[in-house]
């Protein structure tokens, strides 16, 4: 029986990855949840246990053999009233995480990075565009610090513009939709970016995929998410038009960029990855899913 640790579980992704692991055999699901009552509801599965999000002491009992640790904070936003619950959730929550894992020697741990912690480019190493991506990078310190004393393996899962199906917060593609026949046209910038859009359900399994190959996981991989195909946001607009046979009202322009917006994030090919996971969904497939759904 493998064991599973997920943070993150009620979330956009976390809670299709969780679905995925369930239906696999030999696979014990445990999730830290905030609310256990909502990830009951979402996810009432047989093998699949909810606890509280800090209950280390059922963490520590658990001694997982893979940890996914999906949970976040993420907003492109820096004011002050956001800034202790970005460094709160996205440090502090993994490294009390951490501090409870540390007998689990032999775990593979899978944090989760961003492509906006590479805004100017991979060569660039990280040059952060957001507060939100600046925490996540900092963390990295921390995931080396625990896995060079404690000896584990883990990898960091780095997704670029995920999209499709349903989430709390919109997604670009989601107020492009939400444009076609409007009276009041949608404000957006210069739609210049050229981003990589990878489907929810892609992601979803490449975090069961790290379950099902585990033991064969180099440590130290970053493994970036993406079709390996960019896409410009205007060319998207024009994807979405096609296929719905109606317009878009977009205001081209109609918003600035962000002080230091990512105007390039293609995801790189990557073979190592490709033996255990790639993207199926094109953009256009993609689109279509989301247009049957509107």
């Amino acid at each position: 029986m493998k064991k599973v640790l997920v943070t993150g579980a009620t979330g956009y992704i976390g809670r299709r990855v969780v679905g995925l692991l369930s239906r696999m055999e030999s696979v014990e699901v445990l999730t830290l949840s905030r609310d256990i009552a909502k990830a009951a509801k979402l996810m009432p599965y047989n093998n699949v246990e909810h606890i509280g999000a800090e209950e280390w002491g059922r963490v520590r009992d658990f001694q997982p053999d893979v940890v996914l640790h999906l949970a976040t904070f993420s907003t492109s936003g820096d004011n002050e009233e956001i800034i202790e619950k970005l460094v709160m959730s996205n440090i502090m929550y993994g490294t009390q995480l951490l501090n409870a894992l540390q007998e689990c020697r032999n775990m593979l741990f899978v944090n989760v990075g961003s492509f906006a912690e590479y805004r100017l480019g991979l060569k660039e190493g990280f040059r952060d565009a957001y507060l939100y991506t600046a925490t996540k990078s900092a963390f990295r310190h921390v995931v080396d610090y625990y896995a060079d004393k404690c000896g584990f393996r883990y990898v960091t899962a780095v997704p670029y513009t995920v999209y499709g199906g349903v989430d709390t917060g919109k997604k670009l593609i989601d107020y492009m939709v939400e444009s076609i026949d409007a009276e009041e046209s949608v404000k957006m910038t210069k739609g210049e970016q050229i981003l990589d859009f990878v489907h929810v359900d892609d992601v979803a399994r490449f975090f069961a995929a790290m379950v099902e190959y585990s033991d064969e996981v180099e440590s130290r991989r970053e493994f970036h998410l993406g079709t390996c195909v960019g896409t410009k946001v205007r060319d998207l607009a024009d994807i979405i038009g096609k296929q719905s046979g109606r317009k878009l009202n977009i205001e081209w322009g109609g918003r600035e960029y962000r002080p230091l917006d990512v105007m390039h994030a293609v995801a790189p090919q990557d073979e190592y990855l490709n033996r255990f996971w790639k993207a199926e969904i094109t953009i256009e497939e993609g689109v279509k899913e989301k247009l049957k759904s509107k």
